[in-house]
């Protein structure tokens, strides 16, 4: 098995659409040679496709470091943040 460079497994995480933060990254070895990673997947808003997230991470990691194994939590990234009520602030 060949060294993967976890800053740059980190990296292509975040091509997923929406992706806001990773955390917990772990790669597991498994039996055969072959790797599998999970993590914890924070989303930047409610509406994001998390199906899309999921499957666009999946193909990254396949076709750039061979990692065919891919458990994804996603963390609820709370409300959506409300418009805003009034004008913009002008500066003093």
């Amino acid at each position: 098995m060949s060294q993967i460079d976890l800053e740059k497994v980190l990296a292509g995480m975040f091509v997923g659409p929406g992706v806001k933060a990773v955390n917990d990254l772990r790669l597991i070895p498994c039996g055969g040679g072959k790797l599998q990673i999970t993590a914890t997947i924070t989303v930047a808003e409610p509406s994001v496709d998390l199906d899309l997230v999921r499957a666009v991470i999946a193909k990254v990691l396949v076709d750039q470091f061979g990692i065919e194994q891919v458990v994804l939590c996603f963390k609820d990234p709370g409300p959506a943040a409300p418009p805003p009520t009034g004008p913009p602030l002008k500066k003093m």
